[in-house]
């Protein structure tokens, strides 16, 4: 018989490094650091990879996780319930209780919360009921229950809309400079006036949403023969920023509307060459370093509508919801709104048959 070959050796190496030997060798190879030079680079690969975990979230994320972490943990305690590892039933009765509000919380929001305890669980290894099949069935349901009353209360900000918003304005900025006499109060009224319009008509010709439209920098416009390319570096469905999907804002066939003249003029009105495109304005009629929070669309709409006499109920959303009213009452194909707009549902088709109302109405042909 042959005897038995010889077991294949361990690699001394490992692979790519023909200096680092393994625990075990019987090499006395050693780092300046004392340590086993096979531990020490395992080490470097732990820590690369703690990094890569650390990255995975932005710091305001991580923040916000945080917070709401808190939250769950001191309702759960008040509730004598078990936070950690926390049953689907726990987690769905914690949803239950963020809708039961004078203002129930919306789907953003308590994804959020279901965020931060599936992370939570995640970083101590322990199992969570992210799958559970009752609660994503709950959600849906929250989650319909948001669009229909978004729709329903939330008025779609038309042309027309925008053109009187824009009217009133001008007519504003004109009482400004001729009723004032302190320079920082009329220096206030412009770049508020500029600004203002330069958010409403960029967030109607692209459909953004208002964390979108907050986030947005210098740096993500480039202008092009047929208007503005904006190209976010954030969206709700790509927070990493991998896809990078330009919209394209085009010309104005008027100029007082035109949403590329209104961001040029508010750049070169504020001094803005680089950093966060939307900015607060001072009560001195200066313009902050940072960009301003998302509720800050919200109150612009909702001022200048307003403002402007338009009846409804107005909002950031109003945007969006113009962009798709419009768009389909103008004859634009549903798939290309939906393209345009970011979206990925049947939302769409509400706001399609909203824009599409008068479209063909047989009692036009009454003779009334």
């Amino acid at each position: 018989m042959l005897p038995d070959a010889a077991p294949d050796r361990e690699p001394e190496t490992w692979p790519g490094s023909s200096e680092v030997v393994v625990p075990g060798s019987g090499s006395s190879g050693s780092s300046e650091s004392g340590l086993d030079p096979a531990y020490e680079y395992v080490a470097r690969l732990a820590v690369i990879d703690a990094q890569a975990a650390e990255d995975a979230l932005a710091p305001s994320t991580r923040e916000a996780y945080r917070r709401a972490w808190e939250v769950f943990e001191g309702w759960a305690a008040n509730n004598s319930l078990m936070a950690l590892p926390a049953t689907a039933s726990t987690v769905r009765a914690f949803v239950a209780h963020l809708r039961d509000r004078p203002v129930p919380a919306s789907l953003p929001t308590i994804n959020q919360h279901l965020s931060a305890i599936w992370a939570r669980h995640a970083d101590l290894g322990l199992p969570s009921a992210r799958q559970d099949g009752q609660l994503r069935l709950r959600l849906q349901g929250y989650a319909r229950q948001d669009q229909e009353r978004l729709v329903r209360q939330m008025s779609a900000l038309m042309v027309r809309d925008v053109q009187r918003i824009v009217s009133v304005m001008d007519e504003d900025l004109q009482q400004a400079r001729r009723e004032l006499d302190d320079e920082r109060a009329v220096r206030k009224t412009q770049l508020l006036c500029a600004r203002d319009k330069a958010v409403i008509l960029v967030g109607l010709a692209t459909a953004m949403r208002r964390s979108e439209l907050a986030r947005l920098e210098v740096a993500d416009l480039r202008e092009d023969v047929e208007g503005l390319v904006i190209t976010p570096r954030w969206t709700k469905r790509d927070q990493a920023g991998t896809e990078r999907n330009p919209r394209a804002v085009p010309r104005g066939a008027a100029r007082a509307t035109c949403p590329v003249s209104a961001v040029q003029h508010w750049l070169s009105l504020a001094g803005i060459d680089a950093g966060p495109l939307f900015r607060p304005v001072t009560r001195w009629g200066t313009v902050g370093p940072r960009g301003f929070t998302p509720q800050v669309i919200r109150t612009i709409v909702q001022q200048r509508a307003e403002a402007a006499g338009l009846p409804g109920t107005w909002g950031a959303h109003s945007l969006r919801a113009g962009f798709a009213t419009q768009s389909a009452k103008n004859g634009v194909a549903r798939h290309v709104i939906m393209a345009d707009g970011d979206w990925r549902s049947a939302a769409v088709d509400r706001y399609m048959r909203r824009g599409a109302l008068w479209d063909g109405a047989a009692a036009k042909s009454l003779g009334l």
